[in-house]
């Protein structure tokens, strides 16, 4: 192991190496420093690497761009009162904020999915090394093999720890800076290719709140010779509703937590390739080093897990739902902007072509986890979403969220026929589409955003926590501090 290691002088190194990692003092030698990571993602250097990566360029939004922003929510929310789908009890709290204002928002939101996968990726790096390290024999032997190596006495303590103890008091910080190191590349990257919190087809971040990246619009979609105004309405539209369907069917979050945690559990990690990258980060890195970091988080991104068999099918359902919803959220937009934008079909054109193409982030995010959120093709959705339509109506639609045996898999997506032969034996829809909802949910309908705009401008229906109208939140901080909840 030791010949695998590098050399009689690796040891010595790690040993250097992770005190400079976790302060001066070394986990499980007589010191637990205060900054050591307790779980298997060190998300305080996650969260430092993240917000490096999103630093460059990155700015908080004028003040016009803000009003603009709030304008576009305010209208949006306005716009889907005329669609079936429910508003929220509350109009959310609007954010038009910098990349790093999204990024202490995301390292919160993401760490269900990111968690499972580190923890498994760190028991296989510590499974590793008890069968190696019961080649070199038990602790009694330790002064034969400090003499047989030529290691340095200031490496027994390290020794006696890995071969006489836990080697997981040792490996397991390690690992959890690894997986920081990797966690805070993919997040860094998303926050300078997302535009809002739901364009990975999932929550990243409070659904209370309204993310609008305001540098990524403007870089991105500026060169389009599109009107800006309507880009930011069309965006409010597509995030507002996400958030509604996410309000209205209160078991979809948790379900799609559950896929991706029934998907990490079957996460199973090339324990050799693992040892490699750790011992890749390990020597010769200085975390104050921007170049050194960087260099770190690209070797970090070159690991990456491959799906099993049980895992590809827990991925095909979560990628249906993930099309389901974001072709019904695009069809109530649609609903909702008919004959009012005359770039709308433009905007939508620009705006798929994005999704179609994988950025950076996604394709990290992809070899973190081994997941790709995207389905292949969004337009089976959409096509799905048609169908059902044209068959049952507006309400038929909601049968497929009344409960998560409903869902369609895959193939009856692509297939919405066979979908609505296996529904057809349920209940009949109701006339009153609210009845319908209120199985969903417990959002109540409330009055248009106007109404609720002019009420809380007269103080009626305040909540402790600021009322229901949209909060004229705005990040007036690029440097990362943490937006109030």
């Amino acid at each position: 192991m030791l010949e695998q290691l590098g050399g009689p002088g690796a040891l010595e190194q790690a040993q250097q190496q992770l005190e400079s990692m976790f302060g001066g003092a070394m986990p499980g030698f007589g010191f637990q420093p205060p900054a050591a990571p307790t779980g298997p993602v060190d998300w305080d250097l996650a969260t430092r690497v993240a917000l490096q990566v999103a630093a460059d360029g990155d700015r908080s939004a004028t003040d016009e761009e803000a009003r603009r922003v709030h304008e576009a929510f305010e209208l949006a929310e306005h716009w889907l009162d005329a669609t079936p789908l429910p508003s929220p009890a509350d109009a959310g709290r609007v954010v038009p904020g910098s990349r790093q204002n999204w990024v202490n928002a995301a390292v919160v939101a993401l760490r269900p999915l990111v968690e499972p996968v580190a923890r498994a990726a760190t028991d296989a790096m510590v499974d590793l090394a008890r069968e190696q390290l019961g080649e070199l024999g038990d602790a009694g032997d330790l002064d034969e093999l400090l003499g047989l190596q030529g290691l340095p006495e200031a490496l027994r303590p390290m020794l006696e720890q890995l071969m006489g103890g836990d080697p997981g008091q040792l490996l397991r910080p390690a690992g959890a800076g690894l997986a920081g190191l990797q966690a805070g590349q993919v997040i860094g990257q998303l926050s300078r290719q997302l535009t809002g919190q739901y364009d990975l087809g999932i929550p990243t971040a409070p659904r209370q709140e309204a993310h609008h990246l305001v540098v990524n619009v403007a870089d991105d979609l500026a060169g389009y010779g599109l009107d800006l105004t309507e880009v930011t309405l069309v965006l409010a539209l597509t995030e507002s509703a996400h958030r509604r369907l996410y309000h209205a069917v209160p078991w979809l979050e948790a379900h799609v937590s559950s896929l991706v945690a029934r998907f990490a559990a079957g996460t199973v990690v090339d324990a050799e390739r693992m040892r490699e990258v750790a011992e890749e980060l390990t020597f010769g890195i200085d975390p104050e080093d921007p170049e050194a970091l960087g260099a770190a988080m690209e070797r970090a991104a070159s690991f990456r897990l491959t799906p099993t068999a049980d895992q590809q099918r827990i991925l095909a359902r979560l990628q249906a739902v993930v099309c389901l919803v974001g072709a019904w959220a695009r069809h109530e937009v649609a609903r909702a902007v008919e004959g009012r934008l005359p770039d709308y079909d433009r905007i939508q054109e620009v705006l798929r072509r994005r999704r179609a193409a994988k950025g950076d982030g996604e394709q990290l995010l992809e070899a973190l986890l081994g997941l790709d959120l995207k389905p292949d093709d969004e337009t089976v959705g959409e096509r799905f979403v048609s169908a059902v339509e044209a068959a049952l109506g507006a309400e038929g639609l909601h049968r497929a969220l009344a409960h998560p045996e409903n869902l369609p898999d895959g193939d009856e997506l692509a297939e919405p026929s066979r979908w609505l032969a296996r529904t057809a034996e349920g209940e009949d829809i109701p006339d009153d589409l609210s009845e319908l909802f209120g199985e969903l949910g417990d959002a109540p309908r409330e009055g248009s955003a106007n109404e609720r705009i002019a009420a809380a401008g007269r103080g009626e229906g305040q909540a402790d926590d600021g009322g229901d109208g949209p909060e004229q939140a705005r990040d007036d901080d690029p440097d990362g501090d943490e937006p109030d909840a």
